[in-house]
């Protein structure tokens, strides 16, 4: 029993070793993308800086002002919506963990129940006389049965018969 025990909370904390492999993974995947985002709406902000300045004529200050401050912003909401995401995954997480250690900790008290239920049997069984077998009762031996045949009257009756 011992054995299903250490085998099942092997199988526990690879679980929760794979989810935090999981998280860590997703964490750096979104740090990835937000990084990507950064630079990507960087250097269009700059390539269209640059080249609106050498194709077109001078675009006003406050026009690349705004542009630049409505990417910032859409910048800052991505980082945030994924900050909320990040912060969702790590509550599911803890209480995954939290299920878990509940789940293993149930699963060990059965575990001793059922070491002391099968000694209780074991110990019984022990101590038990061992059972007496009795003789299978004996039938009596049964008499052969004769048939006779019928007895008919003789359809005429003799005067030496009678007698």
């Amino acid at each position: 029993m011992s054995h299903f025990r250490e085998d099942l909370n092997a199988r526990a904390r690879a679980l929760i070793a794979s989810t935090r492999e999981s998280v860590k993974r997703r964490g750096r995947t979104l740090a990835a993308c937000l990084l990507l985002v950064l630079i990507g709406g960087g250097s269009a902000v700059l390539w269209h800086y640059f080249s609106g300045s050498l194709s077109e004529p001078a675009v006003s200050k406050t026009d690349e002002i705004s542009q630049l401050t409505s990417t910032l912003k859409g910048l800052q909401q991505s980082q945030q919506d994924i900050a909320l995401d990040v912060r969702h995954d790590e509550q599911m997480l803890q209480a995954q963990r939290a299920d878990i250690k509940r789940l293993s900790d149930q699963i060990s008290q059965l575990a001793t129940k059922l070491d002391s239920v099968q000694n209780s049997a074991r110990d019984a069984q022990a101590s038990a006389p061992p059972p007496v077998q009795k003789p299978a009762p004996k039938k009596p031996a049964s008499k052969p049965v004769v048939h006779e045949p019928a007895s008919q009257a003789p359809a005429s009756v003799t005067p030496e018969e009678k007698q």
